[in-house]
């Protein structure tokens, strides 16, 4: 009987070891496909220093543009470089940086929000293909608030990691959008009414659950908490940004 209970034990204890080496895997793919969408979505930016499809960068507010753009690729990175420091078992500069990242992710809400805001005040012309300018600012700050509010769970449950990680990983998801929309093929995908940017965030996001399942073999309920935000963000999008209430409210914005 203590033989069958060993063995038995054994057996959990290398099925749990193989599971987290499976999730801390999965990350650090997440993580690394993140980047090259990020890269290769802002190509322009990072190339030559042009906005959507090669256009000038809106003249007002270049500096905080380019801020921004930083700001959003650095924390991209930030993810990956945790997702290494785990895989790595570094937990000690894994919590450091945690520490720096979410005060870093404040700054990147504040920044992104200003941005948005000014961004359709002087050039609402841009975003014509996505429904208008009012509509789709919604989208942009529904995007910081759907980023801010999974950092901030992802924050508070540091100390759970079954929950602390899907939530960085589908907060990290949010700001990758903008690349995943100017990515070659995607692009057209993501100007299609009436999720417009949602499509192409919510593909990858469903992709990436796929490739979790198949090294896992395992449903979390957490990733799928996460996975429902993602959704929720867009359907609010869609129904409250295109509302006459809110278009109402995007004229003190939008000449």
């Amino acid at each position: 009987m203590l033989t069958e209970q060993g063995a038995m034990a054994s057996r959990t204890t290398g099925s749990g070891a193989e599971t987290a080496h499976a999730e801390r895997s999965f990350h650090l793919f997440a993580g690394s496909l993140m980047l090259a969408c990020t890269l290769g979505g802002f190509r322009f930016f990072i190339l030559h220093g042009k906005g959507l499809g090669g256009d000038e960068i809106t003249g007002q507010i270049l500096p905080l543009v380019v801020i921004h753009g930083l700001s959003l690729f650095g924390w991209v990175v930030l993810f990956l470089v945790q997702s290494l420091l785990i895989s790595r078992k570094n937990r000690a500069l894994h919590t450091v940086l945690g520490k720096m990242g979410a005060v870093f992710a404040a700054m990147i809400v504040v920044l992104g929000t200003v941005t948005s805001l000014l961004s359709v005040h002087f050039n609402p012309a841009i975003y014509e293909p996505f429904g208008g300018a009012g509509p789709f600012l919604w989208t942009l700050l529904g995007e910081m608030v759907t980023f801010g509010v999974l950092v901030a769970a992802g924050v508070y449950y540091r100390r759970r990691a079954e929950i602390h990680r899907p939530m960085m990983l589908f907060a990290t998801i949010v700001i990758t959008s903008g690349g995943l929309a100017r990515l070659p093929y995607l692009s057209d995908f993501g100007v299609q009414a009436p999720l417009y940017v949602h499509g192409p965030t919510l593909l990858f996001a469903t992709l990436l659950l796929l490739v979790r399942w198949a090294l896992t073999r395992n449903v979390s309920r957490w990733y799928a908490v996460g996975y429902s935000v993602l959704v929720a963000a867009a359907l609010l999008s869609v129904t409250a940004g295109t509302s006459a209430a809110w278009l109402q409210i995007t004229k003190l914005i939008v000449p």
